[in-house]
């Protein structure tokens, strides 16, 4: 086992096998990219970073960051439309079921860290920054640390904005615990809307590969204080689907614009926690009309 191996081995990954396995699934998907794109590693204090570039080079760069067990590939059901206005960097966050090295990181201080030295890496002035779900968590985090390097904020059903429902959790644990396809396609469907096409085949199993090859997942993120929520920055879009599964997204939308009156919110019709799925063409012509409008300054 090489020094590269032993970083994986020894953190989140279950075993050699299920590191195999995960990029095998990683690859599969990959072939299905519907445009154009860069695989490449930009380098971190903690390991290399992995990041799927697509997209006119001449378009507002923006960073995409994926939710609490994925990668970047994860946004194929919106990179068409994405990539058809803007220069897309889809990136793999440290310590999850993608191709980006290093342990996956014990404190918010260290993800934030991790994800300066990407955007560092990507080399662009500013970009915009786009989360979904574990993703839209680490980029309210950073953007409470700095904001000199991203000129607007997306965040697709931020996982912390109220306390988690008890059911939720519970399904939550024991698809982490006993990743079978019977507790993982629950989970899916707990998350998604009973409005949500089905997933096809190919994407439900590269999900219980995802499940099935970690050991455990990122930490739960604490709710975000009334003092967090007031600074988020002004250029911020919130995105809520009305089917909500984690919490009320009619209250957490009540609070949000209660404490940050600043920040756009809007509460997608049929729509759940995987709102980038359950509503693919909606979720990504809002990021498209948001991360162009007003024109764009570096």
């Amino acid at each position: 086992m090489n020094s590269v191996e032993a970083r994986f081995f020894a953190g989140h990954f279950r075993s050699p096998e299920a590191h195999s396995s995960l990029l095998d699934s990683y690859a599969r998907v990959l072939a299905r990219w519907p445009v154009p794109f860069e695989s490449h590693y930009v380098e971190t204090r903690y390991g290399r970073a992995h990041v799927l570039a697509s997209g006119p080079a001449y378009a507002p760069p923006v960073v995409l960051l994926h939710g609490g067990g994925g990668n970047a590939t994860t946004w194929i059901h919106n990179i068409e439309k994405l990539a058809g206005s803007l220069q897309v960097y889809a990136v793999d966050i440290i310590g999850d079921a993608g191709r980006t090295e290093g342990r996956r990181p014990v404190s918010e201080d260290a993800y934030c860290n991790w994800l300066e030295d990407v955007l560092i890496g990507i080399g662009r002035p500013k970009v915009g920054l786009c989360g979904a779900s574990f993703g839209a968590w680490l980029a309210a985090a950073y953007m409470r640390q700095t904001s000199r390097r991203v000129s607007k904020l997306a965040l697709l059903a931020p996982p912390n904005l109220d306390r988690l429902r008890p059911a939720f959790l519970m399904r939550a644990v024991m698809a982490t615990v006993f990743p079978s396809e019977k507790q993982v396609r629950g989970f899916q469907a707990a998350v998604s809307s009973p409005m949500a096409p089905e997933p096809p085949a190919w994407a439900m199993d590269d999900l219980l590969v995802r499940w099935r090859c970690q050991r455990g997942s990122p930490r739960p993120p604490g709710r975000m204080s009334d003092g967090e929520l007031r600074v988020l920055p002004k250029n911020t879009l919130l995105m809520l689907g009305e089917d909500e599964a984690l919490y009320d997204p009619v209250r957490a939308r009540a609070r949000v614009l209660a404490h940050a009156p600043h920040v756009r919110v809007e509460l997608l019709p049929d729509a759940g926690h995987a709102m980038a799925f359950d509503q693919s063409d909606k979720v990504s012509d809002a990021l498209v009309e948001f991360f162009r409008r007003d024109g764009w300054t570096l």
